[in-house]
């Protein structure tokens, strides 16, 4: 229950990264990198889909549901570090994004680090919630395409 808790928490910073970039302008110096980094964030799940497609059919056999689950949470979990590393990188000298920017970074990345094992995964959330533990990575995927969709720093 508590990494489910951390997840949703950490989601919770990064849609109020999201509302205070809404603030600021990309400066002219990583503007280039970041409009690179956040068009291939967005598309990293469309990528994806055919990936996981050929290991879930060709070469991991057995517990297809709950290896779908950890999948997608952790695609959900790396992609909010990775946002989370662009505003730390597009906002680097804001004061009000920084600190919340940081901790993102490092909430999730060690969220995804902790939870990377398919056997750890299943001790503390598959278990848990069973059958509803892919709502866990759905809904966090939700967060992160309303964060880069509705709340888009201006370039």
């Amino acid at each position: 229950m508590i990494p489910f808790c951390l997840i949703y928490g950490l989601a919770g910073f990064l849609l109020s990264e999201s509302i205070i970039a809404c603030q600021f302008i990309v400066p002219d110096r990583v503007k280039r990198f970041s409009k690179g980094l956040n068009r291939l964030l967005l598309f990293i799940p469309v990528l994806a889909i055919p990936v996981f497609a050929v290991l879930f059919l060709f070469v991991l056999k057995g517990r297809f549901y709950e290896r779908l689950c950890h999948a997608t949470l952790l695609l959900a979990l790396w992609l909010c570090a990775t946002r989370s590393y662009w505003f730390l990188i597009s906002f680097f000298k804001s004061c009000r994004i920084l600190p919340l920017s940081i901790l993102g970074v490092i909430g999730f990345t060690a969220m995804a680090v902790y939870l990377t094992p398919l056997d750890r995964y299943a001790e503390t959330i598959h278990s848990f919630f069973g059958p509803v533990s892919i709502l866990a990575g759905a809904i966090l995927l939700l967060v992160f395409y309303i964060a880069a969709f509705l709340c888009r720093p201006r370039t």
